[in-house]
């Protein structure tokens, strides 16, 4: 019976996660990572994801229980309309796991949404209508820049229900922008807790220099989007410019971009890269090149530009973005250039790369990003959120 209680006050954290997006971007090894700083609390981790899921690298242990309907399928205004069907099989299904697996075996648990669109929180709404919710809490993880979104209503309106249907002060607003963070408390009109990326333990190769590209390597990593600076990227790769062979450019292969005659060198590599993978083309790389744009990234962070500081590189970012905030905190604002003009992106690279105090900033930056972004660090804050009402 003692064996029964103390397993039932032990605080039960559940990642609901809608959609893994095919593996693509940081959604699995961040909530790897939340499953690691949870054990370190002695909580135990439950994860929910869609059925028929094909990404390899999720845990074994991870329950494939939700509904598999893509509420983020792009379409026309019809579609969209139809899909509130999607979104009551994923609030059923969520519903479902919930009661099953989640409310009874715990005095405190915790829905922790890191991702989601407006219909996949409104699917958690369902939810919570169809399940008793005495003892349960809810973290939502905002990262974009939702006050400023078309559907900003919407939010704020599906926020409110939430909170409604839980007892007082268990809806719980989280982000991982300090920026962000105050935007968000303006527009939301509540507490916003600032956390930590957890996603931070890279592993950093010595690799041989004989299997390094030559030149000076640029890495442009991630699946190529127009926020995320493709047009900039295209621009660089078809100029034809002085000392361009000095440079190799590395890229995702859907970006589809061609050699030009005296251009940049290029290498293409797989859009979905393994841990291993990706920690390899972070180690062999000089530069890392965040183009990305001020309006999508000004308030919101980048899980590239931390892991690349964790691992002691040099990025180079946009003005007036979250990255080129960060960096200034430490005299880094020479890695903040002007990607307008593919000339000057060269002549920034080729200048950067032989500062020798660059090193040593970075250095400091990357000791205190590791005091911060880190298990331990994660996990303090989550027990800190637990703990206050």
């Amino acid at each position: 019976m003692i064996k029964n209680q103390e397993e039932s006050s032990t605080p039960i954290l559940v990642s609901l996660i809608p959609n893994l997006m095919e593996g693509k971007g940081h959604i699995v090894p961040y909530h790897q990572a939340v499953s690691q700083a949870v054990s370190k609390l002695g909580w135990k981790h439950l994860a929910a994801i869609p059925s028929k899921s094909k990404v390899g690298d999720v845990l074994a242990e991870w329950d494939d229980c939700l509904s598999n309907f893509d509420l983020e399928k792009e379409g026309n205004f019809w579609q969209k309309i139809l899909r509130l069907t999607g979104v009551f099989y994923l609030g059923t299904t969520t519903a479902k796991y919930l009661r099953n697996n989640v409310i009874y075996k715990s005095e405190l648990s915790i829905v922790f949404l890191e991702r989601f669109i407006h219909l996949q929180l409104l699917a958690l709404t369902i939810a919570l209508w169809l399940v008793p919710t005495k003892n349960l809490s809810v973290w939502l993880l905002y990262r974009r820049n939702t006050h400023k979104d078309k559907t900003r209503y919407v939010y704020k309106f599906l926020n409110y229900l939430i909170k409604k249907s839980l007892p007082a002060g268990n809806l719980k607003l989280l982000t991982d922008s300090d920026l962000l963070g105050q935007s968000l408390s303006n527009y939301f009109q509540e507490h916003v807790t600032v956390i930590p990326i957890p996603h931070t333990e890279i592993k950093i190769y010595n690799c041989d220099i004989k299997n390094k590209l030559p030149g000076i390597l640029c890495w442009w990593p991630g699946f190529p989007r127009e926020e995320k600076g493709w047009n900039i990227i295209k621009k660089l790769v078809d100029s034809n410019l002085k000392n361009s062979d000095e440079i190799y450019l590395v890229a995702a292969k859907t970006s589809n971009l061609k050699v030009t005659k005296g251009g940049i060198k290029v290498k293409l590599i797989q859009d979905k890269l393994t841990r291993k993978e990706y920690n390899y083309w972070l180690s062999v790389s000089d530069v890392i090149l965040l183009p990305y744009d001020c309006q999508s990234y000004g308030e919101r962070t980048s899980g590239i530009f931390t892991e690349s500081i964790i691992a002691g590189k040099i990025p180079l970012v946009t003005d007036k973005t979250w990255m080129a905030y960060e960096l200034l905190k430490y005299d880094l604002g020479e890695l903040i250039i002007n990607w307008e003009i593919p000339e000057e992106v060269f002549i920034s690279i080729l200048r950067i790369i032989k500062y020798p105090n660059i090193k040593n900033k970075i250095k400091a930056m990357q000791n205190s990003y590791l005091n911060y972004h880190c298990l331990n660090r994660y996990a303090e804050v989550m027990q800190k959120i637990i703990n206050h009402k």
